[in-house]
């Protein structure tokens, strides 16, 4: 079980009384506040009321952000992931904005928002951010708004460990981050944690069996993002691209013909269409990248407690490493060029898209609707879904499609047992895709709609009648003016 809670929205206000030590006074602490802003995250515009969607969870997302240079604001990625209506608002203002996704990073859980109106940004100074991680023991000002709250909250906390660990969101990607003693709670993503009144991490997520722990996302990894962008795309962590063991065994490195004594880690799958796809093969014996020569155990020699992941990760995509590696006891000096693995894009949101019809909404699986959803989904679709990469299951299907959501409606209410199944067919074809289902969606939905789903006998049926009457209430309810299919940057 993921031991992390992303912080989506909360309920419960505080106010730290001590704020003032880690400003200059009254006109610091209201720059900080002016630039603090929250962020709220609709997928539909009128489905705001809990009482009237019971736990279809149509609502909204709300979080917190902040204003940095050139009238941009950064958040968390998952405050903004599924958001068709993005709005935010200013500290003390009583006026919403209307704001749109600049820039979104999966990987890193970090995104680029603006806003079109400038009297949004009047009179506020942008807040700057670090190069480093706070020191351990250092203190940190954290703002952020939990839900159903105008104010702004502040809380204390101290930096006890700084570490590497799986970020929630994907929950693919090991990053660094920052542990935080704090009382923080959901709500607060997105948000600033201020030092020396300069932001020196974001705010992402809170420990589940850890009291009073919060954990940030680090200065290095924002500025990492925003460098990425500034080509004006985002293309992400390069990835190392490969598994691997240690390298300790003195007569296997005999049998591949590696020098004795020599440290190195030996290759055991390369994952395809990634950065050494090309260059490194099973039971390769990689000992040197660059001028950092490996030991045994994936550790750079030079540079304790770092590893191979600390070496590659902070470059960006298109920049080149030499390999060094024995292969059937020949020496290899080979260069290759960092980029996106490919494969493992799809443990990753890059898109989000979904299709609206007869008031169901099917959607591709994907790891931040596990987060959101974890314990509605059943135990067979995660675990097929984990697996979708490590088993070359993506060889036969994009992604797998789900009943993610049913609108109110009463000629369709009586397909709730249907939700968060997998999709088996429509008609009698397997669509490979989203685009592909839309397309035999519409060849089919003029006559009978047959829908089969994983673990239920009896498949869906939906009649051309039915069908066209759910969707002029649904659209008309939910102000729902373009086609059913949706896109995401």
């Amino acid at each position: 079980m993921n031991k992390f809670w992303i912080l989506r929205a909360g309920l419960i206000l505080i106010f730290s009384i001590p704020v003032f030590s880690q400003t200059n006074g009254n006109s610091d602490l209201k720059t900080l506040l002016n630039g603090v802003v929250i962020v709220r995250s609709d997928i539909y515009p009128d489905a705001t009321d809990p009482l009237e969607f019971g736990d279809q969870d149509l609502s909204r997302d709300v979080g917190s952000g902040f204003i940095i240079a050139g009238n941009r604001i950064l958040t968390n990625a998952h405050v903004i992931s599924e958001s068709k209506y993005l709005k935010v608002k200013r500290f003390n203002s009583s006026k919403y904005y209307n704001a749109k996704v600049e820039f979104i990073g999966f990987d890193c859980d970090l995104a680029l928002i603006s806003v079109e109106d400038e009297e949004f940004f009047s009179g506020v100074e942008p807040l700057e951010i670090t190069e480093e991680s706070p020191s351990l023991g250092s203190n940190l000002l954290m703002l952020g708004y939990p839900e159903g709250a105008e104010n702004l909250t502040l809380e204390n906390g101290l930096v006890n460990r700084v570490e590497r660990l799986r970020y929630s969101f994907t929950g693919l990607d090991y990053r660094k981050v920052i542990r935080v003693g704090a009382n923080i709670l959901p709500g607060y993503s997105g948000g600033p944690a201020i030092q020396n009144g300069k932001v020196a991490g974001i705010i992402f997520e809170v420990s589940q069996i850890q009291g009073n722990t919060a954990y940030l996302i680090p200065p290095e990894v924002v500025q990492h993002f925003l460098k990425d962008i500034q080509d004006g795309q985002y293309d992400g962590f390069p990835f190392v691209g490969f598994t691997f063991q240690n390298g300790n065994s003195e007569s296997v490195k005999k049998y591949l013909g590696v020098p004795q004594n020599l440290q190195g880690v030996l290759v055991n799958k390369v994952y395809p269409n990634s950065s050494f796809s090309d260059v490194l093969q099973t039971d390769d014996f990689l000992y040197k990248v660059d001028e950092a020569y490996l030991n045994n155990e994936g550790g750079l020699l030079e540079f304790s407690g770092r590893t191979i992941v600390d070496l590659i990760e902070p470059g960006f995509v298109g920049q080149k490493l030499t390999l060094y590696f024995y292969r059937n006891g020949k020496n290899f000096k080979i260069q290759a060029e960092l980029k996106k693995t490919d494969s493992l894009e799809l443990y990753r949101d890059r898109q989000i898209r979904s299709f609206l019809g007869g008031g169901l909404l099917f959607q591709p699986v994907n790891r931040a609707l596990f987060g959101k959803e974890s314990q509605r989904v059943e135990t067979a679709l995660r675990y097929h879904y984990s697996y979708f990469i490590q088993d070359d299951l993506f060889k036969f299907t994009e992604r797998d499609l789900i009943l993610t959501t049913i609108f109110p409606d009463p000629l369709n209410s009586k397909y709730l047992n249907y939700r968060f199944k997998i999709l088996e067919s429509i008609n009698g074809k397997t669509p490979a895709n989203i685009a592909e289902f839309k397309d035999y969606w519409k060849k089919y939905s003029n006559g009978t709609l047959v829908l089969k789903f994983r673990g239920v006998g009896l498949p869906l049926v939906l009649d051309a009648k039915t069908v066209r009457t759910i969707d002029l209430r649904v659209r008309k309810r939910f102000d729902i003016k373009s086609d059913e299919s949706k896109e995401g940057k």
